[in-house]
Parts: C-alpha cells; sequence; structure tokens
C-alpha cells in the first residue's frame, strides 16, 4: 500500500525503514525488563502524559514553573498503553484501585477487561471516559482541556483518595502537522502517521520532534492551568510509557520496543492549590466517531 501512495522510490525507502523499525523494535527486547509501578508510589493526584518521553519534558522545562530542570524518571511498567493498563490495574492493587478516581482521553480503556479488571465504577471509585464525548475531529484527538475540565469537576465534586488524569499528548496526532485526506487508496483505509511521513522521507526526524514538543506544551499548558484549579499535597507527573524517537531507526511504542526513550518515564513531583480561576464546562454529549476510529486517528491501523 505505502508503494502505491508514494511510488516506487519513496515506497521501497517506507517500507524498508517501517521493516527495520518493527526488527528494531524486538532486538531491544533483550534488554528489557520490569518496571515499577505507579501504585508501589505515594501520590494523590497522578498526571498521566501519553508517550512522553523524559529528554522532551526536560527540553520545555525552562518554560514552566513546576518542572525542574533535570527530570526524575521511573521505569514503565510497558512500552505502549494497552499493556501499561494491563500492568497497572492488577487485582494486587485491588484496594488501591477502588480509591482512585480515573478520568481518561486514552480509548484503550474500552478493550481493556481480559479477565482482570474492567475500567468502569464496579472497579475503580469512578471512571470518566473523556474520549466519549472530548473527542474533537478537527484536531484528530481528544484536546488536553477536555481531561482539564473533567479533572477539575471531578475533584470539586468528590474527595477520592486518588486520580488520574490521562490526558493523549503528546501523543501523536501532532497539534499543526496536517495529515489528513492522504493514505487512502485502492479504496482500502490507510491512515498516514507521523512514522510513515518519516520512513518515506516526508519529514525529518528533526521537524518531528519538534511537532512533538509542540504537542507536549499543548498539554503542559493544561496541566499548568490544572495546577491552580485543583487540591493536592503530592502530584505526580509522568507517563504511561515514552516514545522510540530514531534509536537504532526506531520510531513510535511497539509493544515489544524496550529503549530507554521508550521505557524510562518522567517521575516529576509537585503540588496543586485550587486557587478558583477557572471553572469548567463539560458537554458530556457522546461524539459520532467510534473509540475504534479515534485510535486510527492515534496511529493504531
Amino acid at each position: 500500500m505505502q508503494l502505491s501512495v508514494y511510488g516506487i522510490r519513496r515506497g521501497s525507502t517506507a517500507v524498508g525503514r517501517s521493516l527495520w523499525s518493527g526488527v528494531a523494535h524486538r532486538l531491544s527486547a533483550i534488554s528489557g525488563g520490569d518496571g515499577t509501578c505507579v501504585y508501589e508510589r505515594e501520590w494523590d493526584l497522578l498526571v498521566v502524559l501519553d508517550a512522553c518521553r523524559v529528554d522532551a519534558l526536560e527540553a520545555v522545562a525552562p518554560e514552566y514553573e513546576f518542572l525542574p530542570e533535570t527530570v526524575p524518571s521511573l521505569r514503565s511498567v510497558a512500552p505502549n498503553s494497552h499493556l501499561w493498563l494491563e500492568q497497572t490495574f492488577q487485582p494486587s492493587y485491588r484496594e488501591e484501585i477502588g480509591d482512585t478516581a480515573y478520568i481518561t482521553a486514552n480509548g484503550h480503556a474500552d478493550g481493556f477487561a481480559d479477565g482482570k479488571f474492567a475500567i468502569d465504577e464496579d472497579t475503580f471509585q469512578s471512571v470518566e471516559k473523556v474520549y466519549n464525548y472530548g473527542f474533537d475531529e478537527s484536531d484528530g484527538t481528544i484536546p488536553p482541556r477536555a481531561v482539564t475540565d473533567a479533572t477539575i469537576h471531578a475533584l470539586r465534586t468528590a474527595t477520592p483518595p486518588r486520580a488520574i488524569a490521562h490526558y493523549m499528548q503528546p501523543h501523536t496526532p501532532y497539534r499543526g502537522l496536517d495529515l489528513d485526506g492522504i493514505g487512502v487508496t485502492d479504496g482500502k483505509s490507510f491512515r498516514e502517521t507521523v512514522w510513515d511521513w518519516i520512513a518515506s522521507g516526508r519529514l525529518s526526524r528533526d521537524e518531528a520532534w519538534e511537532y512533538y514538543l509542540d504537542n507536549l506544551r499543548w498539554a503542559l499548558d493544561d496541566v499548568e492551568l490544572l495546577l491552580d484549579n485543583v487540591d493536592a499535597d503530592r502530584v505526580l507527573i509522568s507517563a504511561d510509557h515514552g516514545e522510540a524517537f530514531g534509536e537504532w531507526g526506531a520510531y513510535g511504542h511497539s509493544p515489544y520496543g524496550q529503549f530507554a526513550g521508550l521505557r524510562e518515564v518522567p517521575w516529576v513531583e509537585t503540588t496543586a492549590t485550587d486557587n478558583g480561576s477557572y471553572s469548567p464546562e463539560i458537554d458530556r454529549t457522546d461524539v459520532d466517531v467510534s473509540t475504534e476510529e479515534q485510535l486510527k486517528h492515534l496511529g493504531y491501523k
């Protein structure tokens, strides 16, 4: 399919780079190892930035007062979101999960059952599936503000012992990089991703990195707003996983990947105080875009 989209020269390059990326992810598994579940640490509010690398957070840290110059890290339990959900919400943490309000924009929560815990009100203290109503078709994702609004509302109306606010950014798609309408050929759905553009030579690694940092700023601007409008003595800013960004020629977050940039995630501690400066508005009208289609926008083909 890439050959028909890009032509012989670019298509062959794209196919070769995509294949190597998959091989590199698998080879990196040789250096794999267990991570630390977030429930092994103390926190009141856990802010999850989806696919956030430690070095990316350090790159933008000077722009945000709540971020240190050197970002502490934690080894994640998984290299992608679905596996992170499986490895985090384990029966061994039944009591802690039952005390947790989970506010999430990550649609992988819908497919999480697998004989363990379903992500629902029977397991958690409360669950807010922001992707059911917060998806913005023009952005191709759930903007950070939808998660911020839902989290502020949840923590002002209840006092759960723990809360998790799971943002989608800096995960693709990247704000400002329009991939829409490209990649459908021969009647087959082929939604291009940033990684396809890099593989085909249409976008350099450095250009993609700048878009990635911009997506991170998009989320952090809202985290800053969140920290001024909820009360939490111990806030941890982290990620479910990182992102392979050129290590061994690999990109993205394959379930096999074990690169440091993929498994090492930020672990920044701060505090939050509700100064009442912002009042969220939430419209819970269901969106017409299915969770499956939303995941395609995020690059899951």
